[in-house]
């Protein structure tokens, strides 16, 4: 079987990962990655430019794009059709929203290479788009042979909008070469931030935006600060990332009175975020539901989970299901500080608690989102779709004369 993929995600090196576990895999012959040749960070705005795994031992064909950090509007300037008709895929899986303009691509692409097509969806909400992004998603649902989404929420979307292809989930995986527990790692990462070696640490990495809830988070903190006389819990927070909502953040804990509390590191390679999970005893995510947005998965929760850091989620969207499948951590009402403090409270002042939440997440996690086991789910997909249309094809098709 041979698999060509499509992603713009994968201008990050790390979620190149997932394909050299697919390439690898007995029965795949060979795999091929188109991405952007420019992009622009999602943080901050800055250029980025595609990195390389050095395991990497397939081609990756870089094209510019139009609207480079877009993710719904970026559009390849040019897509490599020669050199995929000699590649000759069976499929030609694409990691894009069906009603992105790259997604619009990959369809014609589909029809100009004559193989079936796959995409991947986060959205856990059904919404309607203006035209013509509904023309482009009724398309995307009309020419695609099977439908992925990263969470059943999503794949409801799906058949709620009319998908009549078949479709499964199959979640982000994480990559345990990247993130797993360090104690001598996490000693000198907490040295060198001065933390000191009694304080508990409150984690948060991503985007700072107002859907994350992280206002929540600091009202959260002062709270456990105001008890702090009565228990001598010593808190930092470590808040690894950049946003808009950076400056009010600082803010309001400025207004609390938590400054010295909380540790703005600014963006860290992708290559180091696990080396400041390890650095949490406690990871948080209060995401808020907005009309137009819940968290459609939260990568982070089982990144952290992975390094052993139990996590405190709110109940927005994807979070509840993955700390309850897990086991890894607690979950709370979104937008509900007192019930964040105390859950934080609750793992920070029990250490056995701590250790077996950390336990019961890692594990489970190894267990059902390494990033080999969700290759292996990739690849059963490609094979059943490739089964379903050898068993429809009609006996001209079978004999190469349609």
């Amino acid at each position: 079987m041979k698999v060509a993929v499509i992603s713009h995600s994968c201008v990050v090196a790390v979620n190149q990962h997932l394909f050299i576990a697919l390439s690898r895999i007995p029965g795949i012959e060979a795999v091929e990655l188109l991405i952007p040749s420019n992009w622009r960070n999602e943080y901050n705005g800055a250029d980025q430019k595609p990195t390389t795994l050095s395991e990497i031992d397939f081609p990756i064909r870089q094209h510019p794009v139009w609207k480079p950090g877009n993710v719904s509007l970026h559009y390849y300037k040019s897509l490599p059709i020669a050199a995929w008709r000699d590649f000759r895929p069976d499929v030609l899986y694409v990691a894009q929203e069906p009603w992105s303009l790259a997604h619009l691509q990959a369809v014609g692409l589909s029809y100009a290479l004559g193989v079936p097509l796959v995409f991947h969806t986060n959205q856990n909400i059904r919404k309607r788009y203006p035209p013509p992004f509904s023309w482009f998603e009724k398309l995307a649902y009309r020419r695609a042979s099977f439908a992925l989404a990263y969470s059943e929420e999503a794949r409801q979307v799906l058949l709620a909008k009319g998908l009549r292809c078949p479709s499964a989930v199959i979640p982000y995986p994480v990559e345990l070469s990247a993130f797993y527990p360090d104690a001598t790692a996490r000693a000198e990462l907490r040295a060198s931030l001065g933390i000191a070696e009694n304080e508990l640490v409150i984690g948060y990495m991503g985007h700072f935006v107002v859907d994350k809830g992280l206002d929540t988070l600091v009202r959260a903190v002062a709270r456990l600060k105001a008890e702090r006389k009565a228990n001598d819990l010593p808190v930092r927070v470590l808040m690894v990332g950049a946003g808009p909502e950076q400056e009010n953040l600082q803010k309001l804990a400025a207004e609390n009175e938590l400054t010295e509390h909380f540790l703005w590191t600014g963006l860290v390679p992708h290559a180091r975020a696990g080396d400041y999970m390890r650095c949490m005893d406690v990871f948080a995510l209060p995401s808020i539901t907005l009309p137009n947005w819940k968290e459609q998965f939260g990568r982070v929760v089982i990144e952290a989970m992975a390094c052993k850091v139990p996590v405190v989620g709110s109940d927005s969207g994807q979070i509840p299901f993955l700390i309850k499948e897990t086991g890894g951590g607690l979950i709370f009402p979104e937008r509900d500080d007192a019930a964040l403090a105390r859950s934080l409270q609750e793992v920070m002042r029990d250490p056995t608690k701590r250790v077996t939440l950390g336990e019961a997440g890692c594990s489970s996690v190894g267990e059902r989102y390494r990033t080999e086991a969700v290759a292996s789910r990739l690849h059963e997909v490609f094979g059943e779709l490739l089964l379903y249309k050898q068993a429809t094809r009609s006996p001209q098709e079978a004999e190469g004369i349609a």
